[in-house]
């Protein structure tokens, strides 16, 4: 019904985690509140006479959001740098090579280094769409990606038909 093939770069990964990680609802909302702390805490500094936080704490809080925000682009670069090297290394310095054959019942994963899977999509729980990616969540949180201009059979619309028959998107 559908194949789709691609290599696993450095772009997939980061885009990958993006999703994964920065856009997990509970780094949504830190986030939101970081930004709140740090626009107040501005305000509060331009602003002096409408607050009785005096300037020095206003500016130790705005440091404190600005280091938090480091340490998670920290871990966003970390992850995709390990994930990404990992890879490499399992297969002697090449990108990992993906294909992936999807019928009506399941989906048939084969790679340049493992043997082949297949998982139901019974097992699939949700589906993220990113810019470039399908990215396939089964019940064992195991990302499955399909790049969306790498169909070699099918075309994104019919496969997203798909996902919208089986309720996943």
């Amino acid at each position: 019904m559908f194949e789709n093939e691609y290599i696993c770069t450095k772009k997939y990964y980061k885009e990958y985690y993006i999703y994964s990680y920065l856009k997990k609802p509970i780094i949504i909302i830190l986030n939101i509140l970081l930004s709140i702390n740090f626009i107040t805490n501005l305000f509060f500094i331009i602003f002096p006479q409408l607050s009785n936080i005096d300037i020095n704490t206003a500016q130790l809080y705005i440091v404190n959001v600005l280091v938090i925000l480091c340490i998670e682009i920290y871990i966003y670069i970390k992850n995709v740098n390990l994930a990404y090297n990992k890879d490499l290394e399992r297969n002697n310095g090449n990108d990992i090579e993906i294909k992936l054959v999807i019928n009506e019942d399941d989906i048939k994963i084969s790679n340049s280094l493992e043997k082949d899977i297949n998982i139901g999509f019974k097992n699939i729980q949700k589906v993220i769409k990113t810019k470039n990616y399908f990215i396939l969540l089964s019940k064992a949180k195991l990302g499955i990606a399909l790049k969306k201009d790498s169909f070699i059979k099918g075309t994104v619309n019919e496969f997203e038909k798909l996902l919208k028959q089986k309720k996943l998107i």
